[in-house]
């Protein structure tokens, strides 16, 4: 299923490039960028909440989708094209603090995974395509949109953590 299959390339995604990153490397950036750890922390925690939502809303009724027309050709655009636009803000609850500690929140990016993995193998198929979550820029999305969307976004935030490795003079000889 493309959903496990997308899900399954989350951690190694992200966190293979920085295996065995030393401890101040994690809080080192270009001026005005984030760093390698605020980075795995913005993921980490929109992981974590989407979980958490569909958790809360695991008794449910089945729900009707909130989204103006507007967030859904966006919607069709991300998840089609499966690029994030350059230049969107990211929403306050998912900004990352000034120095987040790197085990806890690879720990969290690990654990938040886990959780949406337990939700796709335990939820009936039909399950996962009746309940929302708004995502604040392209509106509901259901359990595989989500998967789909976290799938996009960290393979957009692995390029960046790549470009901090390489920035920070490591390379791939570091792994």
């Amino acid at each position: 299923m493309k959903v496990q299959r997308q899900l399954s390339q989350l951690v190694p995604m992200v966190l293979d490039p920085i295996n065995g990153l030393n401890g101040t490397d994690w809080h080192l950036a270009p001026r005005g960028k984030w760093t390698i750890c605020q980075i795995l922390h913005h993921l980490a925690m929109g992981v974590d909440l989407v979980a958490g939502a569909f958790e809360r809303r695991s008794e449910k009724p089945p729900m009707e989708r909130r989204a103006s027309p507007h967030q859904t050709i966006l919607r069709h655009l991300l998840l089609g094209a499966g690029k994030i636009p350059s230049g969107i803000e990211s929403p306050e609850p998912v900004r990352p603090t000034e120095q987040p500690d790197p085990e806890m929140v690879t720990a969290q990016f690990r654990m938040g995974v886990e959780r949406m993995g337990g939700l796709v193998e335990t939820w009936p198929e039909q399950r996962q395509l009746e309940i929302y979550v708004r995502h604040p820029i392209v509106g509901d999305l259901n359990l595989p949109e989500w998967v789909r969307f976290h799938y996009v976004h960290c393979r957009h935030h692995a390029r960046q953590i790549e470009d901090r490795v390489k920035w920070l003079g490591q390379g791939t000889a570091a792994h």
